[in-house]
């Protein structure tokens, strides 16, 4: 059968385009690197990837190598990868990088996802179910909500908030190690800070709000099942209401450190059960 291989495949684009890209290991063979480049508003692009050890990068608001101040605004952009060893990366930097839906879906082994977003009214939604997964969230800006899902085992998943009136939730389930960390900036308010680690294995969640003063934040940080779980939770000047519960574990550990210099309006509830 003549099947011809495409080791790589570049495009850019500019607004009100709608992409949708399909590559299978039926047709091309593995290995294959997709890289895309947009700008403008009004984007649509869809990303299907089967086989082993393929790479899909997505630059929104790049142009010639440079974000400069190119925007990116309503734009969607869904990367889906099966199979093993596959990484997906999605960029949206600098200003006027508004009202965009990034959504990567891996099913396989050994995967890696990474979503790095600026600016305001954005939808980051990374979802891993398989082994040995990463999945990492950078954001900056205002009314975003960011996710990540993780199901399988030897989890790690990391979000850098910065910014307010934001919803950043990880949740991992399954048997194996689950190590899940959210940090967060100065003078970042009214935000939801969420970590929800369930299954058999060590369960390790970190939840820092490390600079000051930020005001009006939630903080849940939630253990159960078998293995060890360890919980840390660090808050500074200000006000939040911190919740922490674990259960079902043998060995349970609680670290809260409230930081009160000058300012302290916190509630904290601590929970461990059998």
């Amino acid at each position: 059968m003549g099947v011809e291989k495409m080791p790589y495949l570049f495009i850019s684009l500019t607004s009100y385009i709608v992409l949708l890209i399909v590559l299978t290991n039926l047709v091309y063979a593995s290995d294959n690197t997709i890289a895309i480049q947009t700008k403008g508003s009004s984007t649509s692009m869809s990303i299907d990837q089967s086989g082993t050890s393929n790479t899909t990068t997505v630059w929104c608001g790049l142009s010639g190598g440079a974000y400069a101040t190119h925007s990116c605004s309503n734009a969607t952009m869904t990367i889906d990868q099966h199979g093993t060893s596959n990484t997906a990366r999605a960029y949206s930097q600098v200003t006027n990088h508004n009202d965009n839906v990034y959504t990567i879906n891996q099913n396989g082994n050994s995967n890696d996802a990474y979503i790095d977003l600026d600016d305001d009214q954005n939808i980051s939604t990374i979802t891993q179910t398989g082994n040995s997964n990463t999945g990492i969230v950078y954001m900056r800006g205002d009314d975003n909500v960011y996710t990540i899902t993780q199901t399988g085992s030897d989890f790690y998943a990391k979000m850098y908030a910065f910014g307010d009136d934001s919803t950043w939730s990880i949740t991992q389930s399954g048997t194996g190690n689950h190590n899940s960390y959210i940090k967060s900036c100065s003078n970042c308010n009214n935000n939801d800070a969420t970590i929800t680690q369930s299954g058999s294995g060590a369960k390790d969640g970190d939840i820092e709000f490390r600079n000051n003063p930020s005001d009006n934040n939630t903080v849940n940080l939630t253990q159960s099942g078998d293995g060890l779980h360890v919980g840390n939770i660090l808050v500074k000047q200000g006000s939040y209401t911190v919740n922490a519960t674990q259960t079902g574990a043998t060995n349970k550990n609680y670290t809260v450190t409230l930081d009160c210099t000058t300012s302290c309006n916190k509630t904290v509830t601590v929970n461990q059960f059998d």
